[in-house]
């Protein structure tokens, strides 16, 4: 195939690149549930027998399945990685999630249960497979950028929602209808109900289309490419925990000076030091990342799937409030290369911590946007997005920082199962708690999980390698 010849010469990294943002648009559409929960929920309503008294709340378990799907088994994907390569991998990723879609054709004319296996379980068990093997090969390609290189990818993932809630909402509701008082499309507006089960043919047509040209373009290096990028760490005799990073070149091979730093200080970091998934559970660095992702999930999964909810208790138009997803979308995607950089200039720690922050005062003032214009409301969405999607760039990164890159699809895929441990707690929170606190309770109970992230945080080093993680171990092999 062409784009193999590719993989030896300057064009193989700016193609994976763009081919895992391309990839990363389609499985991104998990965000376009908050959109399209409205029309879900009121089609199952009317449409469906024994689902008359469905609620919103109750399809956050949509989500749920797929942020559980997807947080249990990306740690299979790099065990599928290693078996069947790269392209095999995403091939069968895409398959699943885009199955997934195609089905809800059919289950959503049933029930909620079927619809939360197929538009949930299914989309996140393929998002799993697919979702990092992408950023593997892009920190093989450029491993001086990786903060940089996975908040391109992954700001694909952010930036679907902005197109496909478009393309949703111009498909179901063209008109720009509002729903009832009681906050539900009823059969006065059966015209928009009745097009919710082919939506589903229609995306799953477009996404497979755009995996298929992703899957194209995104190869692996060569190993001759990755050993001319890999670089070498400088172990500091004053600060153990100083580390400067020389990158090799040619003059390194040519001239015949030697090196001013003694070459029993040169160790190959991190491509060559790399810490097994077996040992990683055994590290504080893991610990403090896993239970990272656990508190701050619960305020992209709640943002997600109510942001809609929550706005058309004061705003009525339909348009309006989707306009308002599609941007939070490019909030979400240019956040994640904002975040990415900030990683590679100020580190992990410095990065989370503002997350975190951020995440915590908007979600304690968002009730209070009720009170202001829709500028507002509008205007604190697109905050949360913003730093929310902090939280996907700057994991995985901190991941291979701390333990290389030999095995960043099984380590991440590690620290992700802290998303599928978070994802029923906020399904339960808010299915259980919300009909009594309403949103101002929910806001704040999630402000409380954001700041405790912050906390925890501040036990993370500042400097994380897999240099210093392996002679830790050495010295206490079962300790944290």
């Amino acid at each position: 195939m062409w784009v193999d010849k590719m993989r030896h010469n300057q064009v193989g990294g700016p193609l994976a690149i763009i081919g895992g943002f391309i990839l990363h648009l389609t499985l991104g559409t998990l965000y376009c549930f908050g959109n399209m929960n409205t029309y879900m929920t009121s089609y199952l309503r009317t449409h469906v027998e024994g689902q008359e008294h469905k609620l919103y709340s109750d399809a956050i378990w949509i989500p749920t399945l797929a942020t559980l799907g997807q947080g249990l088994f990306m740690t299979l994907s790099g065990h599928l990685e290693e078996r069947i390569g790269v392209r095999m991998t995403i091939l069968l990723g895409c398959a699943f999630m885009t199955s997934g879609v195609f089905l809800t054709y059919f289950t959503i004319q049933y029930s909620m249960a079927l619809t939360t296996l197929t538009y949930g379980f299914m989309f996140g068990f393929g998002t799993a497979l697919a979702y990092a093997p992408p950023m593997a090969v892009a920190m093989k390609w450029y491993p001086r950028k990786k903060g940089l290189v996975n908040g391109i990818i992954v700001g694909g993932f952010g930036m679907g929602a902005f197109i496909f809630n478009t393309v949703q909402t111009t498909y179901l509701n063209p008109l720009n209808h509002s729903p009832d008082a009681d906050g539900y499309f009823s059969h006065g507006q059966n015209d928009i109900l009745e097009r919710v089960p082919s939506v589903f043919l229609l995306l799953g047509s477009i996404y497979g289309f755009m995996q298929l040209v992703a899957i194209m373009l995104i190869s692996a290096p060569s190993e001759d490419d990755v050993a001319s990028n890999i670089p070498l760490v400088t172990h500091s005799a004053v600060d153990d925990h100083d580390e400067d990073v020389l990158y090799q070149n040619e003059d390194l091979h040519d001239t015949a000076d030697p090196s001013p730093i003694s070459t029993a200080s040169i160790q190959p970091d991190p491509d060559t030091l790399s810490v097994s998934p077996r040992q990683i559970v055994k590290t504080r660095e893991f610990w403090i990342l896993w239970f990272t992702f656990v508190l701050n999930t619960q305020s992209v999964g709640y943002i997600n799937s109510m942001y809609k909810a929550f706005g058309q208790t004061f705003i009525k138009d339909d348009h309006f409030l989707a306009v308002v997803g599609a941007f939070a979308a490019v909030f979400n995607s240019g956040g994640r290369v904002f975040w990415g950089h900030m990683c590679d200039v100020f580190g992990y720690k410095m990065c989370m911590l503002l997350v975190t922050t951020l995440i915590s005062i908007l979600y304690s003032t968002l009730y209070f946007t009720e009170f202001g214009q829709r500028a507002t409301y509008a205007i604190w969405i697109w905050a949360i997005f913003f730093s929310f999607c902090g939280n996907f760039v700057l994991l995985p990164t901190a991941t291979a920082l701390c333990f290389g890159t030999k095995n960043s699809s099984k380590n991440y895929g590690l620290v992700m199962t802290g998303s599928a441990a978070a994802a029923p707690i906020i399904a339960i929170l808010t299915q259980v708690l919300s009909p009594i606190v309403g949103f101002l309770g929910m806001f704040i109970i999630i402000s409380f999980f954001s700041a405790a992230a912050a906390i925890l945080t501040l036990f993370f080093p500042v400097c994380p390698s897999p240099k210093n993680i392996l002679e830790r171990l050495s010295r206490s092999p079962t300790s944290l």
